[in-house]
């Protein structure tokens, strides 16, 4: 973990600096809604009083915190029920327990006020008083000034996917400290997915013991889990922090996890392993048999015993009905409900669950698929596939909270989603239109999700929060605003954040931008990294052989498996890449494509066939694609040769359209105009749900041949299987060698 030392914050010569003053008003995320400068400053004393009213059980807490946080900056402070009027800072709440969150600052050169309707409101001022914390000539100072501030929105989130990747529950509590400060109040924490089980379930001990983990394509496992005991820590650091802890069980479909565990409770019954890919996995939960809700009740009964929220999140999200089709109970449970569909039969399960929580006194939330089929009774809507989902939503009377992916999904790489783009995100102005429409439902609020299929560290997460979720936060709280103005705040903030030893990432770029390119002039595979983000390097790895460091442009030694790691100190930021650089005769040979590759997939250049190096992932920079045409390659060896075999390396990747051809064809001349096939490789083999795998399928020969050009096709026009969720659709062929000794 990175050692922390929360710092006071940096000063900004900003637009809320009025003339005349003696100091300047720091930055300030979110923005509040009112800001008038005063004259002059408080000055710290040596030991501050903070006074109470009333002494309740809250405040107390609330003013632990604000004593804490002034010692983290250096500065001692005490609590007392009265106290001197002088050099003392006052919290008062006009109502107990109130759960307003609005309230006033009052700074003058002698005294400091927060006052607010309720306790939640004291919180939030306490937090902007840090803010303006500074440090002049050895003495903390805070600017006069006043300030009347209220949030825009009731729900102000960011969630967490430990699914894919899991993290300490140190990172947690520190992140939530992080949160609380700009004044986020939902941490919504997605504990189960496909790829891992991360709550334990007393009921249920396979969860944690089978389903928390998986094998890796290099054999490694990966897993854990979070105890009952670590929940509970979460959970009030949390509620002291003024934010409530929102779980989500995933249901129906993302449970490959759960039913790696316990195999009936899919239709199908099969053993099936916790998958170490991403995507969207046919095997679900099974709602045609009475068991799935036992297990659900019993599972959403434990969660309800640790987390006070209203609200538990139940997913309801990327549900493939194959399954269900199949199923004759799940048929059986459509006619007599008179359901309709699949779709209807997905509404019906979560109308269920939604009311078994009901009479628990919870709220369902699910992302919003929930809406296919009809709204399920009561349910709250996180609309993320798009802001007219939003819209969507509420016509249909949901209360709504608002995550479309292409404004707040923070796992989006800086360089595609900037916070400049952050900043614009305004779900008020889509919630208007559709209620001007005589759409009936709330706007709750926003959240920012984080999902972590390509996250892998409590570093990494930071430097894909940082500094894009500040902008959230002053979106959710003061409104949409100017990018530049908002811009200033931020770096500020930011910087502040860096001193305090959080890992903050790039506003408008990618974290990594790793290139691989082919060089002809020395036969080698460079390794670029554009715009490389300050504090990142890249380590070269391979068994055996002692790490390195590796420069811009270096290039990968030779031969072999090598794997490039992006590292923020030792902590990995991101996946590996792993190239496979392979030696052969028509490496950086002459090749004419037929049809050239996708542009979604032009691999390393026009040589990524002929460039010695062999990819992992679909999306890793190492494959042509093509959907339709059939990869159709010539190379030129240059001069007779002597070739004993050829290899086309191919990719599967069932989830991500991509199949194998069915037939691969090899044809050779001498002269690059007479033409003979002299090699042909079927793939004869069912194609599976699921199934990912890399493979060189070689083209047999009779005998050596003798020739200077080669020409290898892999027909296409392929097509997707019926039970597919692209059924119909034209598959993907990805390559990225043809190896030939």
């Amino acid at each position: 973990m990175i050692p922390r030392r929360v710092a006071g914050l940096a000063l900004l010569l900003a637009a809320l600096a009025a003339p005349r003053l003696n100091a300047q008003i720091p930055a300030l995320v979110p923005l509040p809604t009112e800001v008038q400068a005063g004259t002059g400053t408080f000055v710290l004393p040596d030991t501050v009083t903070v006074t109470l009213a009333p002494t309740s059980p809250r405040m107390r807490e609330i003013a632990a915190i604000l004593v804490a946080n002034l010692a983290d900056e250096g500065i001692f402070a005490r609590v007392r029920d009265s106290g001197p009027g002088d050099g003392t800072i006052h919290l008062r709440s006009l109502a107990a327990d109130g759960a307003d969150e609005s309230y006033r600052l009052e700074v003058t050169p002698t005294s400091v006020q927060v006052t607010a309707s309720g306790e939640a409101g004291v919180l939030w001022g306490v937090q902007t008083l840090r803010q303006l914390v500074t440090h002049r000539e050895s003495r903390a100072t805070i600017p006069a000034v006043f300030i009347r501030d209220t949030p825009r929105f009731g729900w102000r989130g960011a969630m967490l996917d430990v699914g894919r990747h899991l993290f300490p529950v140190e990172y947690i509590l520190e992140h939530l400290a992080w949160m609380s400060r700009h004044k986020f109040n939902v941490f919504h924490w997605h504990l189960t997915e496909d790829q891992g089980w991360r709550l334990a379930i007393d009921a249920y001990p396979r969860l944690t013991e089978v389903g928390a983990w998986r094998t890796e394509a290099d054999g490694s496992r990966y897993g854990g889990w979070y105890s009952k005991a670590d929940v509970r820590r979460v959970v009030e650091r949390a509620r002291l922090l003024g934010i409530t802890v929102v779980p989500e069980i995933e249901m129906p479909g993302h449970s490959r996890a759960a039913l790696a565990a316990y195999p009936d409770l899919g239709c199908t019954g099969d053993s099936l392993p916790v998958p170490s890919t991403w995507g969207v996995f046919s095997d679900v939960l099974c709602p045609g048999k009475e068991s799935t809700f036992a297990f659900l009740e019993t599972v959403l009964g434990e969660v309800l015993e640790l987390f006070p929220s209203r609200y538990i999140h139940i997913g309801g999200d990327e549900v493939p009905k194959q399954r269900w089709e199949a199923c004759a109970a799940c048929q059986e449970i459509i006619r007599r409900e008179q359901l309709g569909d699949e779709h209807g039969l997905q509404r019906w399960m979560i109308a269920r669950i939604g009311r078994w929580l009901a009479a628990r006194d919870r709220v369902l939330i699910g992302w919003d698929e929930i809406l296919d089929g009809g709204l399920p009774p009561g349910a709250v809507v996180q609309a993320w596939q798009g802001s007219d989902r939003i819209g969507v939503a509420l016509a249909a009377g949901a209360d709504v909270i608002a995550s479309p992916h292409e404004w707040v999904y923070l796992n989006r790489q800086a360089g595609e989603l900037p916070l400049g783009r952050v900043a614009q995100f305004d779900p008020a102005a889509t919630a208007a239109a559709a209620q001007a429409t005589g759409a009936g439902g709330r706007l709750l609020g926003g959240e920012a999700p984080l999902w972590t299929e390509h996250v892998t560290s409590p570093e990494n997460a930071e430097l894909m929060w940082w500094p894009r979720l500040l902008a959230v936060a002053d979106v959710l709280w003061h409104g949409p605003a100017d990018s530049v103005a908002l811009a200033g705040r931020v770096e500020a903030v930011a910087d502040a954040m860096r001193q305090g030893g959080v890992a903050v990432g790039p506003a408008d770029r990618a974290l990594v931008a790793l290139r691989f390119r082919y060089d002809s002039a020395s036969g080698s595979i460079r390794v670029t990294q554009a715009g490389a983000t300050p504090g990142l390097v890249l380590r070269l790895e391979r068994e055996g052989v002692a790490p390195r460091a590796l420069r811009d442009g270096d290039p990968l030694p030779g031969p072999g498996t090598w794997q490039v790691s992006p590292r923020w100190g030792d902590a990995l930021v991101g996946e590996p890449r792993t190239i496979t650089v392979v030696d052969h005769l028509a490496l950086g040979r002459p090749i004419q494509l037929a049809t050239p590759a996708d542009a979604r997939y032009p691999g390393t250049g026009p040589l990524t066939l002929v460039d010695g190096a062999r990819g992992t992932a679909f999306n890793d920079g190492f494959w042509n694609g093509w959907v339709g045409p059939d990869l159709d390659a010539t190379i030129d060896l240059g001069a007779s040769r002597t070739v004993r075999s050829v290899d086309l390396s191919l990719l599967e990747q069932v989830n991500s359209w991509i199949l194998f051809p069915e037939v691969v064809e090899l044809h050779a001349s001498v002269d690059g105009q007479q033409w003979q096939r002299v090699g042909r490789s079927v793939i004869d083999r069912p194609v599976r749900p699921d199934a990912a795998s890399r493979e060189l399928v070689r083209v047999p020969l009779a005998a050596p041949l003798e020739t200077r050009y080669l020409r290898v096709i892999a027909r296409g026009g392929r097509r997707l299987p019926s039970w597919h969720s692209g059924a119909g659709e034209l598959a993907w062929i990805f390559a990225d060698e043809i190896v030939v000794r």
